[in-house]
């Protein structure tokens, strides 16, 4: 459990501190009061990645040099620091120069209004999800998956200078690489999409009498991916890219045998999402053995006051949880909770 927060130069927070003592804490307060900056701060500590922006330099305070966020949980202090140099990164006090050792100490699940992109955005999107949830349990993931972007850097510089009339030796070692590394990835993708998907539909069926599950979508099957990379070299000289592999995977919503992206009303694709966070908290939990932080960035909006208390109801107690949003406290369905003597209220 986080007992103490402190945010030097990190958004609006010039010199901020906060000390825990409850396994629930609700901030609120008007747009604009730092609520989902404290939030964004916890998350950052843990992944080293913003859910706010790809640039993680607007975390630092305009004109300030750098931004540093400090956490203190039951056994381990955290500690990262940004600056235009770069991000680093300490456990205890002691520097973790690599993501790998930095990375799946303090677990975090976050649900942010962003999120809904895992819907409606792009593949990209989808495929960071899985990633970065992936490499915070299996360390062995991350290193696949540097290797596989390292191999792919590599054939793509090659393709931009090779001519289809060209010897393609160089070029097939690098294929027959990107193949072994490739194929792991879409094996170890299919088994977490397969396990989260038991816990999904456990925890959706909480919200909602609809049918939902996660259908994982490689770009190419190992029998494909292997063609391409032997076969089909003169089409990726052409436009001087890698065309097929698992840098272009992706995964959909069946949403009652439909997409949920056409298929889901707004209110609908939110408690999917929202199912998706809780069951990815239950899946970590699993997987470690250990206590999650959970971050709920404005959760409550747009649901209607029967599912508001449904989400209360159903939040994981025996897991920290820090929530925000503009409702004062009396006015939300947070009352109902059984364990509102042991809520945090902050207001910002």
């Amino acid at each position: 459990m986080i007992q103490k927060i402190k945010l030097k130069n990190f958004r609006n927070h010039e010199n901020y501190e906060l000390n825990i003592a409850q396994p629930f804490v609700y901030f609120y307060g008007e747009n604009g009061s730092g609520k989902t900056s404290i939030l964004e701060s916890i998350y950052f500590c843990a992944t080293t990645k913003s859910f706010r922006t790809s640039d993680e330099k607007q975390v630092i305070q305009k004109d300030k040099p750098f931004a540093q966020v400090k956490i203190e949980a039951q056994k381990h202090q955290y500690e990262i620091t940004i600056s235009k140099n770069g991000k680093r990164s300490f456990i205890d006090g002691v520097e973790k120069r690599k993501l790998s050792e930095f990375v799946g100490h303090l677990s975090v699940v976050l649900f942010s209004p962003n999120d809904l992109d895992l819907i409606g955005g792009s593949p990209n999107n989808r495929r960071q999800f899985m990633d970065l949830e992936m490499l915070q349990i299996y360390k062995q993931y991350l290193i696949t998956l540097n290797q596989y972007k390292k191999i792919l850097k590599q054939r793509n510089s090659l393709l931009k200078k090779i001519k289809i009339d060209d010897d393609y030796t160089f070029l097939n070692i690098l294929g027959e690489q990107l193949y072994t590394v490739g194929i792991e990835l879409i094996q170890q993708r299919s088994v977490f999409i397969e396990e989260i998907n038991q816990y999904l539909q456990d925890v959706y069926k909480k919200f909602s009498l609809h049918q939902i599950k996660i259908v994982y979508m490689p770009d190419v099957d190992e029998k494909q991916f292997k063609k391409h990379l032997e076969k089909q070299q003169r089409q990726d000289i052409l436009y001087q890219a890698t065309l097929a592999g698992p840098h272009k995977d992706d995964f959909f919503f069946d949403f009652n045998g439909f997409d949920a992206k056409n298929y889901a009303s707004q209110g609908e694709q939110r408690l999917i999402v929202i199912s998706l966070k809780l069951a990815l908290l239950a899946w970590i939990e699993n997987k470690t053995n250990r206590q999650v932080i959970l971050c709920l960035d404005d959760v409550l909006s747009e649901l209607d006051l029967d599912k508001q208390k449904i989400l209360i109801d159903n939040l994981p107690k025996q897991h920290q949880i820090l929530m925000n949003s503009t409702i004062p406290i009396e006015n939300s369905q947070i009352q109902s909770i059984e364990l509102k003597k042991e809520i945090a209220y902050v207001k910002l």
